[in-house]
């Protein structure tokens, strides 16, 4: 039945198109080598080629005698004006689920208070048609096909990025939009990268700013999107505790490198740049009352949002009582659980605007808000106990320069070859606790999954920025890495369970702490390829006294890299 569908919808297609189409039926998988079992018969049909998608985008109509062209060539870039609103805001909604596009009075508070953070992306009206049959009559010179807007605040929290202050130390990046008319062409790249540049003038990267300037760029973003953002500068931080629609989100900021790159192309290039240096710091705070962290009964009297304040109390105070929160000391006693805590609470209680009204209605929505409450609460006092050093996230402007000089002074002569690889998450986690170990680096071969892939990329909690992944990055082979290490005077060892392996506990302290050392992981099911054993210095083994007689790949390479970094400390002892 399958194959006859796929031969009716061949037909159609052949029909209605000119382009070269191959049937390719669905072929039988095995359930244990998941390697086609069957061999995969094909009709193919020639006719006159059609031009694909991407290139029909970059070429105008053939009737009226211009060749191609792009459409990043014809796009200009300007701050968003106030009867631009309502098609950002269309724009806006049709990209983003109901439970997390921003509001028509989002949109219209973010222009009314940080205008100068809120750019859009342009086409000229009389070349728009060019690039896409679907776009509307307008009777504007220009139509907008993407923008980004921030604000800026103290703390990256729910509460705070939804205000604007105009001296806050963080560029809180909000939606970064392109029309889904105009997708999969460059434009967000462009944008973001013009973004960054116009935004300079703000930031304390530029001396006239002073200490008005913000200090860190920080945006949200969906596990799909990690690969795009770090692309184009950006390093990930962490899974967020800020609660935005049903997915999880990630925290990324914006690398210092990638920050001084754009002011380096800026230097030597003749582009406009937005002319305002130094933010309007006389623009007043909205909604101040809501962001007090003193009395959550502050701005009770005239708040057109304060309807069914007790009955949300009462739901939150049961579920941080379920969590072991006092909430008559969180009120009590505000200045002892943090100011996100604090403002986290007075918003559920107060909400600012009818959206976030109708958010606070959810059922789920009180545990959800005391969990985050429950968390923040937790990093603060975790942040204010001196002796406890948990949290390794990057402060100050200085604070990504100063990781990667300790990551290149403190290197250990220890290289991890991964042999394919196949999860992920093992991959990632993998990079981050070879930072931690300051490993001089780790080569990815064969299937073994790479950065910028976003499982790699959320494991490694940002550290896959600063794990050097060799000089041949793209080596495919296991044995020929080995090979090249070895003449490179490297001691090269298989970590795997045979019958020749040496038992952890009896490998030598090494004679010399410069020795350079590499250790071979192999694939989850299969281990390390035979060939690449062969090649080996040596085999070792970790002990077992269980019924399995293997670990976790990951586990396994934390453990033999911290026993080597171990003897190389007694070796200099």
């Amino acid at each position: 039945m399958k194959n006859l569908l796929g031969i009716i919808s061949l037909q159609i297609a052949i029909s209605s198109s000119s382009t070269v189409i191959a049937y390719i039926p669905p072929a039988r998988r095995s359930c244990h080598s998941r390697r086609l079992t069957s061999p995969t018969p094909s009709f193919t049909f020639t006719a006159q080629k059609r031009p694909s998608r991407g290139e029909r985008y970059l070429q105008k109509d053939e009737g009226d005698g211009c060749s191609q062209h792009n459409i990043l060539d014809s796009i200009s870039y300007r701050p968003v004006k106030a009867d631009d609103l309502p098609e950002c805001y269309k724009i806006e909604a049709a990209s983003y689920p109901e439970d997390e596009a921003a509001s028509s009075e989002n949109i219209m508070y973010r222009h009314q208070f940080a205008g100068d953070y809120f750019w859009c992306a342009t086409l000229p009206t009389v070349e728009a048609n060019t690039f896409s049959s679907k776009q509307e009559a307008t009777d504007k010179d220009d139509i907008i096909i993407g923008f980004i807007c921030s604000t800026r605040c103290d703390e990256f929290t729910e509460e705070s990025m939804s205000t604007h202050d105009p001296s806050g130390s963080i560029l809180a990046i909000h939606s970064v939009v392109v029309d889904a008319t105009y997708r999969r062409q460059g434009i967000a790249s462009a944008m973001m990268q013009n973004y960054l540049k116009q935004m300079l003038p703000f930031s304390n990267l530029v001396a006239n700013t002073m200490d008005l300037g913000f200090r860190r760029t920080l945006l949200l973003a969906k596990s799909n999107l990690l690969s795009f953002y770090v692309d184009n500068g950006f390093m990930v931080l962490r899974p967020s505790p800020i609660v935005h629609g049903k997915q999880t989100w990630y925290e990324l900021e914006a690398r210092q490198d990638s920050l001084e790159k754009v002011i380096r192309m800026q230097a030597t290039s003749t582009g406009d740049v937005h002319e305002s240096v130094q933010p309007s710091i006389a623009k007043a705070r909205i909604f101040e009352t809501s962001r007090s962290t003193a009395n959550p009964d502050e701005g009770l009297d005239g708040n057109a949002f304060a309807n069914g304040r007790d009955q949300r109390r009462e739901k939150l105070h049961n579920e941080l009582k379920r969590l072991d929160i006092d909430p008559n000391e969180l009120e009590a006693h505000p200045e002892t659980f943090g100011t996100a805590a604090m403002r986290t609470y007075n918003s559920f209680l107060l909400p600012k605007s009818a959206g976030a009204l109708a958010v606070t209605q959810s059922p789920t929505r009180p545990r959800v808000v005391a969990n985050n409450i429950s968390f923040l609460v937790r990093e603060y006092r975790a942040d204010q106990e001196q002796w406890l050093r948990n949290v390794d996230r990057n402060r100050g402007a200085d604070a990504s320069q100063s990781l990667a000089k300790a990551s290149d002074n403190d290197k250990h002569p220890i290289t991890i070859i991964l042999d394919n690889i196949r999860s992920a998450h093992n991959v990632g986690n993998i990079l981050r606790l070879a930072e931690a170990a300051g490993v001089d680096s780790v080569r990815l071969c064969g299937m073994t999954p790479r950065p910028p892939h976003p499982k790699v990329l959320k494991t490694a909690m940002g550290a896959a920025e600063y794990v050097s992944l060799g000089e041949d990055k793209d080596a495919a082979s296991t044995l020929q890495t080995v090979l090249d290490l070895k003449a490179n005077g490297y001691k090269v060892y298989g970590v795997e369970t045979t019958e020749n392996a040496i038992s952890l506990w009896n490998t030598p302290i090494p004679d010399d702490d410069t020795e350079a050392i590499a250790y071979v992981f192999g694939n989850e099911l299969i281990g390390v390829d035979v060939q690449v054993l062969r090649e080996c210095d040596g085999i070792i083994c970790l002990p077992t006294y269980g019924n399995k007689n293997s670990l976790n790949v990951a586990t396994c390479v934390g453990i033999i890299v911290w026993d080597t970094l171990r003897k190389l400390k007694l070796t200099v002892n």
